[in-house]
């Protein structure tokens, strides 16, 4: 905005958007442009794939959590001895890029995959919010997977 900024006045500019390297078995990006910014501001979908895909990228895949689903869902993952505790906060509002939140949005049903640490069976699940106990888990080559069909504010799910 305005739409007669949405062009490139210059159509090279010979500055490098992004900048990737890999050294002594680590991979580094740089990224010499406020897109996490830009994306909070202004929830643009393109910036938010960049985001995700350059932290897959620089985890060599290697990431613990996959949630999918409809919806804005801020996620925290913990551990405590024999379990992890995974913490899901919908996000999802009308207003949802500016407070305070006016009406909660229900959204769901979403796919959660977390990759099971060394000492966590993974074969109990209870959805603490929600009070479900019986929530099926999957489990397959060291992760569980598991659905929850819907979330209003919060939901905190536990794998034992």
């Amino acid at each position: 905005m305005p739409p007669e900024n949405s062009w490139l006045r210059h159509p090279r500019s010979g500055i490098p958007g992004l900048l990737v390297r890999e050294q002594n078995g680590a991979r580094i990006a740089f990224l010499p442009a406020d897109i996490d910014r830009r994306y909070e501001q202004g929830n643009i979908p393109d910036h938010g794939d960049l985001l995700a895909n350059l932290v897959r990228w620089a985890a060599k895949d290697d990431v613990s959590l996959e949630v999918k689903g409809p919806g804005l869902i801020d996620c925290h993952l913990y551990r405590q001895q024999n379990r992890i505790i995974l913490h899901l906060v919908n996000l999802t509002s009308t207003g949802a890029w500016r407070a305070p939140v006016e009406e909660l949005i229900p959204v769901g049903p979403l796919t959660v995959r977390v990759k099971l640490p060394e000492g966590v069976a993974g074969n109990k699940l209870t959805l603490t919010a929600s009070k479900e106990n019986a929530a099926h888990v999957r489990r397959e080559g060291g992760w569980a997977q598991f659905e929850v069909k819907s979330i209003l504010d919060h939901e905190v799910a536990v794998l034992e």
